[in-house]
């Protein structure tokens, strides 16, 4: 075969494109004198047995012919012996060229690192654990909501594990939730083939054969495949190896359980970061200097970004550009106005957390959008899903594929079963766009609707727990049915509830609902006692305002109580006695008995804390007789307060029977938590009493029943006195732990009357065994709370015995001053008992002295006292003193 100018020649052949070019020339060098340009491709098929579309993959050059194919094409075309050999080692160069192509370096795509990644270790060790697992093709999804880190934490481990993979490490962005449109798999499965060597002109069109392809090309190879962003399995399907030796990472904003169910994906769902290491993150991205000067806010800037790494980037970088604005500044816009306006203000749309947001909502279809924006108007510390079905008027069988697609999409979170919560990012960005898109009155419907759900819930549950006539007569919202089969559900539902009710009782103020902020006002006032909670007061105020509002003097009398109460808790008793005062003149001008009589109640609880023991027993007595003239029965906190009056005034007998009397109508009535108040308080008569056994019965009674409804506070009580009776039994070491045990939940709330009187016992008990100092300091404390409290019975409980300390001391003059304290204070509150237990010390100290004379009058005056009282054991310490005296003739 010649090699003319203008002629076919296989030595100028080193790539496909020089073969494609020569062989052209040999068809048209082939066809010369048959009037024909070059031989047709019709012809040459023919004549070498092989498909017209073959031969024109093979001689366009998309496909290399096999040897022994080309070798009939060269022969058909003409070509003499003698030039075989050049053709046959043309085609072995080409050959060479090709393998040299698809042999290029392994592929690298993993986008640079992330700067400042802090925590995540658990999720990174998950996903080492992926690797290190069993065979096959292993496939691991991360998933959470909008600027939680998914990415972040995909291209970090892609980073550290890329030396597992040698033969390289492939990256796409799928844009499933981005401006630009989702990424079509057949564009992603081009690009990774080209990358992997294979030539554009070798790569299919059609979508099974590429996916076919891509995994004949990754088949024996050691790949990791990173998949960014994806919006559905059916995106992702074809994109998955089928080595053993590969691994593929895939991060989106919806769970994908199709994937998981059918590829066998381990999922891996990301929330916010803990504390600390959201505060690492602003650390390093602000500067450690920023953050040491101001720890306190950092702590708070992480808070008020929701722990979001997204966001904490941000504001870290907005912190850095302005060195000027103190971190407390940022934390105070963040609260102030729209977060989302403070953080992004600076940055560019792709970087904005509202935008990162913005995609998400956008791809939900319009029933989950509506639901999405109503749930930013309803408290943040979550809803159940009748509420929320309620609120959004939308039956179960609607409301279900709305809540799993929010779910799915991490736009809603279920933190216990079928109760669900928003981020508070999220749940900011949906008020927004509530308020931009549903009008005032859909606003206003859906909010009403969703209190008066819970008020009526409310209701049921607090009269199951602690029924009160009251409550029922004066609510506006109705449960319609019976929504829990025991007051232990009651109980269990308002601890989940509790912050989310508490919220909806200021949204019901605010909004003017005064009947439903009233409604749920009162059914949470046990709860208020019960938690100690720091709502207590704002909450109950707001109900209060919203009722003077409204002019319903009835609903300011209910929110009065419950605000007094809330005084009453903090020891300001001055207060707490206002709002009563008041709340008593607005039912006698309702001429409501019934509201009169709970006032009443409240009244004489406010009288014994002050020390008014004769104002108190008067309140109570006319609490039971309005009870009784309204022809119902006495109730049993009214007995049982009563009771507790009689033992403060020392008529013991009378004390316990009222007691017992309370016990019998509560186990009657099967009112659970009137038995567990009633047995609690019957201990304190029967230890006075001196019948020791049936006090701790009681008490023991009563804090299990306590316990079993979750009564914290009752708990913390119940456990001080059974540790007193403990004591006066000799059983000083279980006393000492039951003791601490009553202080360390009574600090926990903040009862310091309760911990005044543990403090007392563990005195009392050092005190026994003999260990005077540390008698003393616990009884100094006992004191120094019961002032904090303005807590009379404590107060003089603490001088008695610190008397006696002082006493074993040999410090003579203080013991008998702290007595003669006692004395007075007990003179004027007619705590019966003080007096005895004050003229009894004084005695003691007096038979130290030598004073026969004066011991044995105030001796005698104590003895007396119990006597009259019935106290068997202060009646046992007074003859004990009498009979010491050197001419006592008893």
């Amino acid at each position: 075969m010649g090699s003319d100018a203008g002629g076919p020649d296989p030595a100028r052949i080193t790539d496909v494109a020089g073969f494609v070019r020569e062989v052209d020339l040999l068809r048209r060098q082939a066809a010369r004198g048959t009037g024909k340009a070059r031989v047709s491709l019709t012809e040459l098929a023919r004549l070498v047995d092989v498909p017209r579309s073959t031969v024109h993959a093979y001689v366009s050059g998309k496909i290399h012919p096999p040897s022994d194919v080309f070798d009939r094409i060269v022969i058909a075309l003409g070509v003499p012996r003698t030039a075989w050999a050049s053709w046959n080692e043309a085609w072995f160069r080409v050959a060479a060229h090709l393998h040299t192509e698809k042999q290029a370096a392994p592929p690298r795509q993993l986008p640079l690192d992330v700067a400042g990644f802090v925590g995540r270790e658990r999720e990174l060790a998950a996903l080492d654990e992926l690797v290190s697992g069993s065979p096959g093709t292993r496939v691991a999804l991360v998933t959470g909501m909008p600027g939680v880190g998914k990415s972040a934490l995909a291209i970090r481990w892609a980073h550290r594990a890329a030396g597992r993979f040698p033969d390289g490490q492939l990256f796409a962005n799928l844009r499933g939730f981005a401006e630009a449109p989702p990424a079509d798999p057949v564009d992603v499965l081009s690009g990774f083939l080209r990358a992997l060597g294979t030539a554009e002109r070798e790569t299919p069109r059609e979508a099974d054969r590429l996916a076919a392809s891509f995994r004949s090309a990754v088949a024996g190879r050691r790949l990791l495949v990173v998949l960014d962003d994806a919006s559905s399995a059916e995106q992702v399907r074809p994109l998955l190896p089928g080595s053993p030796g590969c691994a593929v990472l895939i991060t989106s904003r919806t769970k994908l359980v199709g994937l998981v169910a059918r590829e066998g994906a381990v999922p891996c769902e990301l929330g916010p970061l803990g504390t600390d290491d959201a505060v690492a993150l602003v650390r390093h991205a602000a500067g450690p200097d920023r953050v040491d000067a101001d720890p306190a806010a950092t702590a708070e800037l992480a808070e008020a970004c929701g722990r979001l790494p997204l966001a904490l980037r941000i504001a870290a970088a907005n912190a850095r550009v302005r060195p000027g604005l103190l971190l407390s500044a940022m934390v105070e816009e963040l609260r102030s106005a729209d977060p989302f306006a403070v953080l992004d203000a600076a940055v560019d749309r792709a970087t904005a957390v509202q935008n990162a947001v913005a995609l998400s909502y956008r791809a939900l279809n319009a029933p989950a959008q509506r639901v999405f924006r109503l749930l930013g108007l309803f408290p943040v510390d979550g809803i159940a899903l009748p509420a929320l079905g309620a609120a959004a008027e939308l039956e179960p069988e609607s409301l279900a594929p709305v809540v799993g697609t929010l779910l799915d999409m991490h736009l809603l979170f279920e933190r216990t079963p079928a109760r669900y919560s928003q981020h508070a990012l999220l749940h900011s960005w949906a008020k927004r766009r509530c308020l931009a898109e549903d009008a005032g009155d859909v606003r206003d419907s859906a909010l009403q609707r969703l209190i008066s759900h819970y008020a009526g819930l409310a209701t049921e549950a607090a009269q199951l727990r602690h029924p009160r006539p009251y409550r029922e007569k004066y609510a506006s919202a109705r449960s319609g049915g019976a929504s829990f089969a025991t007051a232990g559900e009651a109980l269990t539902w308002f601890d989940v509830e509790f912050a989310t009710l508490s919220t909806l009782t200021r949204q019901a103020a605010a909004a003017g609902l005064h009947a439903l902020a009233t409604q749920l006002c009162v059914a949470l006032h046990f709860e208020f006692e019960r938690h100690r909670s720091a709502e207590w007061l704002p909450v109950s105020e707001a109900a209060l305002a919203a009722a003077r509002v409204a002019g319903d003097a009835a609903g300011q009398v209910l929110c009065l109580r419950v605000l007094s109460s809330a005084y009453w808790s903090r020891s300001d008793h001055a207060e707490a006695l206002r709002h009563l005062d008041e709340a008593g003149k607005l039912a006698d001008e309702l001429d409501a008995p019934d509201l009169r009589g709970i006032v009443l109640s409240d009244l004489g609880r406010m009288s014994i804390s002050v020390g008014r023991l004769h104002d108190a027993a008067g309140h109570y007595r006319r609490a039971l007789d309005l009870e009784l003239a309204q022809g119902g029965v006495a109730s049993i906190p009214n007995l049982v307060v009563l009771g507790d009056v009689l033992w403060e005034l020392g008529e013991l007998a009378g004390a316990y029977a009222l007691q017992t009397q309370a016990i019998e109508t509560a186990a009657r009535q099967g009112y659970a938590a009137g038995l567990q108040l009633a047995e609690s308080h019957a201990g304190r008569p029967s230890q006075a009493l001196g019948d020791l056994e049936r006090a701790v019965e009681h008490y023991r009674t009563g804090l299990g029943l306590c316990r079993s409804a979750g009564e914290h506070a009752d708990e913390a009580s119940v456990l001080a006195n059974l540790a007193g009776a403990l004591r006066d039994l000799g059983e000083y070491e279980e006393a000492l732990a039951t003791a601490r045990d009553a202080l360390a939940k009574a600090t926990r709330l903040g009862m310091r009357r309760t911990q005044a009187g543990a403090h007392h016992v563990v005195g009392t008990v050092m005190l026994e065994l003999g260990r005077i100092d540390e008698a003393e300091t616990a009884l100094e404390s006992a004191l120094d709370l019961s002032r904090e409290a303005s807590h009379p019975r404590g107060r003089g409980d603490a001088l008695v015995a610190l008397s006696a300390v002082h006493l074993r001391q040999g410090r003579l003059d203080e013991a008998y001053d702290r007595a003669s304290q006692a004395l007075v204070l007990g003179e004027e509150t007619g705590h019966g008992l003080i007096r005895a237990g004050s003229l009894l010390a004084m005695a003691a100290v007096e038979l130290e002295r030598s004073e026969s004379g004066a011991a044995r009058a105030h001796a005698e005056r104590a003895r007396a006292l119990h006597g009259q009282a019935g106290c068997r054991l202060g009646a046992a310490r007074a003859d004990a003193v009498l009979t010491s005296l050197p001419s006592a003739r008893r």
